[in-house]
């Protein structure tokens, strides 16, 4: 009887002594702290360095009517078809005057039933994105996601299941990191009337009251309306189940233009260096968790998000015009609109592979990453002019690749139509102009370090000469290619 008292006791003490050990050790995982100074510390991971190239996803309710009157992004529509007179035109003649068919009534229409998550990704994947980023919730207030704090989202209304998890699985399945783009932001302002100032007085929209006293629940998708301390604990809350939910590689925040226009109002300040400061320590706090390095972004509109080094800058069409110290990333759509957008559905609108190739070389040459956004139709499939420049982009990262992936920026970016990178002891040149012969007479180059000069193409045969300042390489080409990469051995 002893013995086996004992016994218990022991496992008693183990029990206790396990416990112990946990709450200690869920002390020490709390590695970071909310403030700005200890999430500067957070390292760039090398997986999100070497990437280059992602993809980013606009799809949501304002899919379904698609629209823009090409100065706006259409996935604006939500908020410009109450106030714009543009888009108040062409809804009422389209769907019906306002009060009587608003933004909440696109939602049963947004069947998605050719969606097919894989099919998407398998052509991401030969396009040469390493990571992918699609929106959980946009400003219109409506989540892509199984969101506990609403009941205005896709597994409940419209769609009827969890794009962001069908879209994480699918992602991972495909061996490419996963995001979650998060822009709600800025909702508080975006039925109301002061979208352009984001001022803490605002008021809704007489038009959207209209809609909300014939339909009170949809009081939870357009409010609140409000910079309020509700609003900002519910912004937080969504974040941290997202982050909890999909464990993301990658969150992507967009910009909330109230830090840009009122920085010392104090609910700006508490919604920034509060809750904004808290939720992505307990993002980076869960990667220690997960035991995998994540990132996020620092988006800027006038000024920046957050304080400089905390996650990567970035800006709509951001360009620069150096190579930058820090690494940087740029944003944008194969048209104007990142969302679904029937007017831009000609070849014309459309950025060409050439083009699109240009700007992620320029984009990786001067140390940044170049994240391409695409605008899935309301059905669920991708526009035949989508899918022929993701497989234009794939059919030249198939061979070139090596020259985007794991490089990092050369002594110089480039000049006029040639831009370099760099990998270990080999130098990449990218010409975006046909020629039979190119010359490289730069003086970050050593000349006299080369020993040999191959075409990534095999299509490609060059001849090359070397003098003591220049280089000067002869092509041959059995095909016309968007750009022509040569590697140089050192």
């Amino acid at each position: 009887m002893r013995s086996q008292c004992n016994r218990v006791l022991f496992f008693c003490l183990l029990g206790l002594a396990f416990l112990s050990a946990s709450c200690n050790g869920t002390k020490e995982e709390k590695k970071y702290e909310a403030n700005w100074e200890s999430v500067k510390t957070y390292p760039v991971p090398e997986w999100y360095r070497d990437a280059k190239f992602g993809i980013f996803i606009h799809w949501g309710p304002y899919s379904v009517p698609g629209w823009s009157d090409g100065g706006d992004y259409s996935e604006w529509y939500s908020t410009m078809m109450y106030r714009k007179p543009s888009f108040i035109k062409y809804h009422e003649a389209n769907y019906g005057k306002l009060g009587e068919f608003g933004y909440k009534d696109f939602i049963p229409m947004f069947k998605a039933d050719k969606f097919d998550a894989d099919e998407w990704n398998k052509l991401f994947k030969y396009a040469g994105a390493k990571y992918v980023i699609p929106t959980a919730e946009h400003h219109d207030g409506f989540s892509m996601w199984d969101n506990p704090y609403s009941e205005w989202n896709s597994v409940r209304m419209g769609l009827g299941f969890d794009f962001i998890a069908l879209m994480e699985q699918s992602v991972r399945k495909n061996g490419m990191k996963y995001g979650i783009s998060y822009h709600r932001e800025r909702h508080w302002a975006f039925y109301t009337d002061c979208l352009n100032d984001y001022a803490e007085d605002s008021k809704a929209l007489p038009v959207i009251l209209e809609e909300i006293k014939k339909v009170p629940v949809a009081a939870d998708l357009y409010g609140p309306f409000t910079l309020s301390e509700d609003f900002m604990k519910d912004y937080k809350a969504r974040f941290v189940k997202l982050c909890e939910t999909y464990q993301p590689d990658f969150m992507w925040i967009d910009d909330a233009p109230c830090n840009s226009k009122h920085p010392e109002a104090p609910s700006v300040d508490r919604y920034m260096n509060k809750y904004h400061c808290e939720m992505i320590t307990d993002y980076l706090n869960m990667s220690e968790q997960w035991g995998k390095p994540v990132y996020w972004n620092n988006k800027k509109w006038t000024r920046n998000n957050y304080p400089e080094g905390c996650g990567v800058d970035e800006k709509d069409y951001l360009k620069n015009n150096k190579i930058r110290e820090q690494i940087w990333q740029s944003s944008g759509g194969m048209c104007h609109s990142y969302g679904y957008d029937r007017t831009e559905e000609s070849a014309d609108k459309y950025r060409t592979v050439d083009q699109l190739l240009e700007t992620m070389i320029d984009v990786v040459s001067k140390n940044g990453n170049f994240l391409l956004d695409i605008g899935p139709k309301p059905d669920g499939t991708l526009s035949p002019l989508t899918i022929e420049r993701l497989k234009g982009i794939g059919d030249w990262m198939q061979i070139n690749g090596e020259s985007i992936y794991g490089t990092r920026p050369f002594k110089t970016f480039g000049y006029d139509r040639v831009r370099f990178t760099q990998k270990d002891n080999k130098v990449y040149c990218h010409f975006f102009d046909v020629q039979n012969k190119y010359v490289i007479d730069i003086e970050e180059l050593d000349y006299s370090k080369i020993k040999s000069i191959k075409s990534l193409d095999v299509a490609v045969n060059i001849a090359y000469e070397l003098t003591d300042n220049q280089l000067e390489i002869n092509m041959e080409s059995v095909k016309e290619l968007p750009v022509y990469t040569f590697e140089i051995n050192l």
